[in-house]
């Protein structure tokens, strides 16, 4: 028996379609549902269509007299979820459908939450009279093609929500009162698709409760659930509510109580510590060349600003540790922490800020302060200067790409030799017996990457024994510390919860201990006030601040991105996601997408939080155009653009001729567009002003990306629609320069491509 059927005390049993399938009710999507077979049905059918159409209204009453739902019965799924009514478990019903076979099935009206209304019910939009619709369908069945109100002649139409229409407030109220007071969700029949209803779901998993999807076909919220189950609802539904009776009366199994359990490995070492290169373990190897080219950019009288670049592991934060050193007799010397301002001093400076490409406007503020300041030198240091560096790039503010150290195998073999014997002395200075260290030295030479990174966590792993994939086993030495250092903070807690707790410190961060506590409040095992204190303090200690933050403000570096990596399952991020400040959730985003780049599974997570909370892509498309790691938010936003409906706000976010972000603006503006094409049809006088300035929109979206032949063709159709608003001056000269644009771009690529004459004539 599953683990989410025991002890279920509320249930919610969310409906869709598919549960009235074998009743003969068809439903939308499936492989015979009423989308796919019209798939412009949902787009015609809207309200504001059937309030100006009388053919449509016609068709919809029709369609109505002629619904299978007047003869359908309850069938299985219905009396299987009805059944559970005296089991004890306090079920609650929320529907999408407006069939009514719930009630008819057994469950009482009070228990049932219809989130679109009912068929059942007629109301007229004048006057608000209401009726039942069988009395309306006998007036058709006598001949009346669309029956007027018989009180005031006004047009009627069933209770029941149509594309276009706003759902009850008072409705989704209830439903959602009643997904946050749940401990199990059984989402069936639904493909969870339209909003706001399918949110319910993640309402829910923030809450708390278990999410079960019972549905043939994938669904957006599948990476929350808990379980999955692909059957047909006739056998599933049954076997779920049995299972949900016995586990009401029985007790779960009991597998061991993992709080004093700890991963494998000697927890008196942290790993992450130990690799971070201020603690400086190692030895630096053969970087005199470039100390040498550095401390003569020092004190030359040159560029004031310099970008070191290369990826994690190279050795950038290294470097210029030993350069400050070299430089300190008559320097200042600052690591200047994120949000700060360039120091005043009266001495020369060097300013160096690390994670560049994560911090651009503080790094752009430094550099225009810098390149008037004779005494400053600001040394920047970023894994990649791609689509941030241009920008800054000039005499004053120059750059170089940092290459391994150690080209040639004998020079490896010694920064190996001397990497192990200096991490044998680090681990004996803390009472650990380093396993066999010349084997480590050996092993290690013939087997990692030249990058300093690489060849010190291979080093590490050796000397303490680990065996398996490295990065693997010193995460685990590294949870055996944190778990231990809880514990000795008097904290109970299984590593699953340690984990969370740490991978939340180092995503968010948090101003202050307030901002701490709130952020933590997704961890169960943190739900009590003085637990949750504690382990904000017990954090503050493992992460310490460098400034007047709560936690550190630097961002993880590797060891501690793996161990972000093992902790974010989307039922977590989705739980953070929730609690977090607008300041947290735009560097969990961007530490998440700096991980990701390196690490598919991240990017996986990335897509799924953006499906599940689309709430959260301003944040996404400001992390992305601001964090130096645009590829993988951008990826998780493309996906979000195909498979949901954004707000046009979004767009605007997203500056003109911006290609960081791909295709995201491009199918944001396309899918605009075809919601103001659909409206227009309707309300041409409204709705011909947005189709234009949208289209001379899209229009220039698809030339920032070098597509100018789709371009063009659009551009060309907001020119025609923007003659036919005579007093809209404004839409005309827009939807012309796009069309302008879109032609001097194509003649440039005419000439580019050797037919100049071509360029000629469309000139």
């Amino acid at each position: 028996m599953p683990d989410w059927a025991y002890g279920v005390r509320r249930l919610v049993v969310f409906s869709g379609a598919g549960i009235s399938t074998d009743s003969g009710i068809p439903d939308f999507r499936g492989p015979n549902g009423a989308w796919i077979k019209d798939p412009e049905a949902r787009h015609r059918n809207t309200y504001q269509a059937f309030m100006v159409d009388p053919d449509l209204r016609a068709a919809y009453w029709r369609s109505r007299y002629e619904s299978e739902a007047w003869t359908a019965v309850p069938n299985v799924g219905h009396h299987a979820v009805a059944s559970l009514l005296d089991s004890g478990i306090d079920t609650t019903v929320i529907t999408q459908n407006t069939d009514g076979l719930h009630q008819r099935g057994g469950m009482p009206e009070d228990r049932v939450i219809e989130l679109h209304g009912t068929m059942l019910v007629t109301e007229c939009v004048g006057c608000g009279h209401r009726l039942p619709t069988t009395e309306v369908l006998a007036r058709i069945e006598a001949g009346e093609a669309v029956p007027p109100c018989a009180l005031c002649g006004g047009i009627l139409k069933t209770a029941s929500t149509m594309f276009g229409q706003t759902m009850s407030p008072e409705v989704f109220s209830r439903a959602t009162e009643a997904v946050t007071g749940c401990d199990l969700i059984l989402a069936v029949g639904t493909s969870l698709v339209i909003e706001p209803a399918a949110s319910l779901c993640a309402t829910a998993v923030q809450a708390g409760a278990n999410l079960v999807i019972v549905n043939l076909g994938d669904t957006p919220y599948d990476s929350i659930a808990t379980e999955i189950i692909r059957e047909p609802l006739g056998e599933a539904l049954p076997r779920i509510v049995e299972d949900l009776r016995r586990g009401g009366s029985g007790t779960r199994p009991v597998d061991g109580d993992d709080t004093e359990a700890e991963p494998a490995g000697e927890t008196r070492v942290r790993p992450s510590l130990l690799l971070r290169a201020q603690e400086r373990t190692a030895r630096l190897h053969a970087r005199t060349a470039e100390l040498e080219r550095l401390s003569a950019w020092c004190s030359g009288p040159g560029a004031r600003a310099h970008l070191v670049w290369g990826p994690a592991g190279i050795g950038k934060t290294r470097l210029a540790l030993e350069l400050a050193d070299r430089v300190k007799g008559g320097w200042e010397v600052q690591f200047l922490a994120p949000g700060a301002e360039l120091p005043e001093s009266a001495q020369p400076s060097l300013v160096i800020i690390d994670d560049a490409e994560t911090r651009v406007e503080q790094v752009f503020r430094a550099v225009s302060e810098a390149s008037e300041r004779s005494a400053v030198r600001l040394l920047l240091l970023a894994r990649t200067p791609d689509g941030w560096w241009d920008e800054l790039r000039s005499e004053s503010a120059t750059d170089e790409e940092l290459a391994p150290p150690v080209p040639a195998p004998s020079g490896q073999a010694d920064a190996v030799r001397e990497a192990t014997a200096d991490y044998a002395a680090a681990l004996s200075a803390v009472g650990i017996t380093a396993s066999l260290p010349d084997e480590v030295s050996r092993v290690a030479t013939a087997e990692v990457a030249p990058l300093p990174g690489e060849q010190q966590t291979t080093v590490l792993a050796g000397l303490l024994g680990l065996s398996g994939r490295t990065v693997d086993e010193l995460v685990r030495q590294e949870l055996g510390y944190l778990h231990r250092s809880a514990r000795e903070h008097g904290l109970s807690l299984s590593t699953d919860a340690v984990r969370a707790a740490a991978v939340t410190a180092l995503l968010c961060g948090a101003a202050d201990e307030q901002a701490a506590l709130a952020v933590l409040g997704h961890v169960a095992a943190l739900s009590d006030e003085g637990v949750r204190l504690r382990a904000a303090r017990w954090l503050c200690e493992v992460y310490p601040p460098n400034s007047s933050s709560y936690w550190a403000e630097s961002l993880p570096e590797p060891l501690n991105e793996e161990l972000i990596a093992t902790g974010v399952s989307p039922v977590f991020l989705v739980g953070m996601f929730t609690e977090t400040t607008p300041d947290q959730e735009r560097r969990a985003l961007v530490v998440l997408a700096r991980a990701a780049s390196t690490r598919p599974a991240l990017q996986k997570r990335l897509t799924e939080l953006l499906s599940v909370l689309p709430g959260v892509s301003p944040a996404a498309v400001d992390a992305a155009l601001r964090g130096g790691h645009p590829a993988p938010l951008a990826d998780a936003l493309v996906s979000l653009a195909r498979n949901a409906a954004l707000p046009a706000d979004l767009l605007e976010a997203v500056p003109p001729g911006t290609t960081a972000l791909g295709e995201f603006p491009v199918l944001l503006a396309a899918s605009l567009v075809e919601a103001y094409e659909h409206r227009a049809r309707s309300y041409p006088d409204t709705a011909l002003p947005w189709l234009t300035g949208m289209q001379a929109e899209y229009a220039e979206r698809l030339l920032d990306l070098g597509r100018i032949k789709e371009g063009l063709v659009i551009a060309q159709s907001a020119v025609e629609n923007a003659e036919r608003l005579v007093d809209r001056p404004d839409h005309r000269a827009r939807a012309a320069a796009a069309l302008h644009r879109g032609q001097q771009l194509a003649t440039e690529s005419d000439e580019i491509n050797g037919d100049p004459s071509r360029g000629r004539d469309k000139a």
